[in-house]
């Protein structure tokens, strides 16, 4: 199976997997989540979006493009940590070879929730 040039992956990732919830006192769902892998992926950083809401609360939203090599196990319902911090995955989508072989994935994500 192909892969893609090691210098192109510049930045090392950890792919974390949900392992658990439980409830706080307050009577709030508290997610758990567990490294599965590190990995070296590239980070393309796209767009940034600052948006007001209600009275004077302002989100700020960047979203992400990470390109990991085609065996990565990554889905949807991981997220990512990159240095610090932590990204929901949007989408999974692997691109294939001429020969259907899975070449690279790249994951949509987004920070600023």
């Amino acid at each position: 199976m192909p892969n893609i040039t090691t210098s192109l992956l510049n930045e090392s990732v950890t792919i974390q997997r949900l392992s658990g919830s439980s409830v706080d006192d307050r009577g709030l769902s508290t997610a758990t989540f567990s490294d599965v892998s590190t990995t070296q992926a590239r980070v393309i950083r796209e767009n940034a979006v600052s948006e007001s809401r209600g009275n004077s609360r302002v989100s700020n939203n960047t979203e992400f493009a990470v390109i990991v090599q085609g065996d990565v196990d990554v889905t949807v319902k991981d997220r990512i940590k990159i240095g610090s911090d932590y990204y929901e995955i949007e989408s999974v989508n692997p691109t294939k070879d001429r020969f259907g072989n899975t070449f690279y994935q790249e994951i949509r994500m987004q920070s600023g929730f």
